[in-house]
Parts: C-alpha cells; structure tokens; sequence
C-alpha cells in the first residue's frame, strides 16, 4: 500500500528570484493582487516574494495598510501546503515586527 508523503521542499517550478514585483508604491498593491489570483503558481510567486519584502519595517507597514492580514487569513487554509507554509512564514515575520505585533 502506497503511503503519502509530505514535503517541506519547494516544488521545483517556483523560482523565487523571478517572480515579478513591481517598482515604489505599487509593489505590494501587485503582489496583493497577486494573492487573489486563481493561479497556484502564480500565488506561490507572490508568497516568495512577499516573503522577502516583509524583512523590511517600512513594507510591513504599507502591507498591512494595503490590506494583505485579510488575504493571507484566508490563506492560511488554501488545499495547497506550501502556500500554507509561506502564508505562515510571512505572517511570523510581520509578528516580529513592531508595527505588525500591533495590527494582529
């Protein structure tokens, strides 16, 4: 009998140093837009990428101004486990962050 197994790898697919965000102000309005999509793969792409950007205080702040918490609540029970993990993952790192603590 065949036994599922459950990777904390990345699929092979995403590359996260090409997902496309958009320059100044409008990066997170496009990556949060990015979220909705009906894509896996193109949800995957924003996650790596907002994951990246939320490192920075100044984006976190925009982030939960431009409305990602509703978003990625919504997430975090998506059928898909790595956009759980990253989904996770982001919403970790805004908790560190003082502005972020604040809004959760």
């Amino acid at each position: 009998m065949a036994h599922a197994r459950i990777s904390a790898n990345l699929p092979p697919d995403i590359d996260p140093t090409k997902a496309p965000i958009a320059f100044g102000e409008r990066a997170l309005p496009k990556l949060n837009e990015e979220l909705r999509s009906p894509e896996l793969l193109t949800q995957q792409r924003a996650l790596m990428a907002l994951c990246d950007l939320v490192h920075d205080p100044e984006n976190v702040y925009q982030a939960i101004g431009v409305g990602f918490l509703d978003n990625l609540k919504t997430l975090l029970l998506h059928h898909d486990s790595t956009v759980r993990q990253k989904t996770t993952e982001i919403l970790y790192i805004m908790a560190m962050h003082n502005v972020g603590s604040r809004k959760f």
